[in-house]
């Protein structure tokens, strides 16, 4: 039997914050940010609403969250969690926040738990072996300050060992946040880069989970609505970084973490992680530089057939095509349709001022041959693989990271 799992609640709208004057059972409050939450006053916002509440709430600040959280910073601030005991726990920032709320909220509500058994990869998230029992001590609401990484509605965190550097994924639904607050006001002044990277993100999202052999009629709506919503605003929000355009992108962003929360996403994602691992590549800069390759891609009728029983033909390249005509791109054919769609993505990332390629990325040719074949074969093991809309071979991989690499 299918089903889809989101939040309890999702507020949006600017000031929305504001819900947390009014939400129930909140005394004990346990607020996970980086340092640039409080240097530039965002978590004073929330502090300001937890005195307008009509009881006296006390709250704690864990303020060393770095990008990647390692679990060092998590069992830092787990232990500082089970000192405060608190019954709301408030993640505000970008995905890294948001990641280690997440994974300090499993620890603090199970210590027995594990990071092994959390990572271990899976076909369906909802018949895993490992399961996470759900959380009671606390809720968690998370506050996006990002248009980008959806995890304000997602099971997901990624978590890096301190030790051996590499990154655990942790996926359960027991993760997904309680509440979402999607409040604009916290993105008007994303910088502009910022605000590219984040966006074509955004897209990759939304495109990913349209096609997954995991879609279904509930994830499709979002992604395609949230698809609609970047191609009519991020050129604005990037240009002019008007209210309304921001406001639209924050919601895409959320509408699009529902969507692959439950469909998941697929091989630029899978590659993506890898080489922003070892090329120190901007995670949202290299699926806008890869997108456009994985739809030309997937659209051709594969080798391999996806694994998802509920996936009964292939149809991804009518996936590309549906996105294409909703977006009011030409073509006669499916095959230009998907070509109109491709040629879209490369020129939507141009007008954002993003060089469509790995090798104006400085990415030389000598670290193109010598991490190439080891790329692809982390690639072709990535979770986010398994829900692509064909099984590829780790050949076609590397054939995909050499034309991204020349644009």
């Amino acid at each position: 039997m299918q089903w889809i799992k989101l939040p309890e609640k999702v507020y949006f709208e600017e000031n929305s914050v504001r819900y947390l004057r009014d939400m129930k059972d909140v005394e004990r409050v346990f607020i996970v940010c980086d340092d640039g939450m409080v240097k530039f006053g965002y978590v004073d916002v929330v502090i300001e609403q937890l005195k307008q509440r009509n009881n006296k709430v006390s709250y704690a600040i864990f303020s060393d969250v770095e990008p990647n959280p390692t679990t060092n910073t998590v069992n830092r601030g787990t232990e500082k969690m089970r000192d405060f005991q608190p019954d709301t726990i408030i993640a505000i920032g970008g995905g890294s926040p948001m990641d280690a709320a997440k994974a300090m909220w499993l620890f603090y509500e199970h210590p027995e738990s594990d990071f092994f058994g959390a990572k271990q990869k899976f076909l369906d998230i909802r018949k895993r072996t490992y399961k996470i029992k759900d959380m009671e001590k606390a809720k968690l609401v998370c506050i996006p300050t990002t248009s980008g990484t959806g995890s304000e509605v997602t099971p997901f965190a990624v978590i890096t060992d301190s030790e051996t550097h590499i990154k655990y994924p942790l996926a359960d639904y027991a993760l997904t946040p309680d509440i979402a607050i999607v409040d604009p006001q916290f993105v008007y002044s994303v910088p502009k880069s910022v605000t590219a990277d984040t966006g074509m993100d955004v897209l990759t999202h939304a495109i990913e989970s349209f096609v997954s052999v995991l879609a279904n009629d509930y994830t499709k709506g979002l992604s395609l609505q949230a698809i609609k919503l970047v191609f009519e605003n991020l050129r604005n929000s990037y240009n002019y970084g008007d209210q309304e355009s921001r406001e639209k992108m924050h919601n895409a962003s959320t509408m699009a973490g529902m969507a692959f929360a439950n469909a998941f996403l697929g091989i630029s994602h899978s590659i993506a992680h890898k080489i922003g691992g070892q090329w120190d590549l901007i995670h949202g800069r290299t699926n806008a530089i890869l997108l456009p390759h994985i739809v030309r891609y997937n659209a051709i009728d594969p080798q391999k057939h996806a694994l998802w029983a509920k996936y009964e033909y292939f149809r991804a390249d009518e996936d590309y095509a549906e996105i294409a005509r909703y977006l009011g791109f030409k073509g006669n054919t499916t095959a230009e349709l998907v070509e109109a769609l491709a040629t879209e993505i490369t020129k939507l990332g141009q007008d954002i001022g993003i060089k469509m390629n790995f090798r104006d990325q400085g990415i030389t040719e000598e670290m193109l041959e010598r991490d190439a074949d080891r790329l692809a074969e982390l690639a072709f093991e990535d979770q986010c693989t398994t829900a692509n809309p064909k099984q590829p071979l780790i050949s076609e991989l590397k054939e995909i990271i050499y034309a991204a690499y020349k644009g």
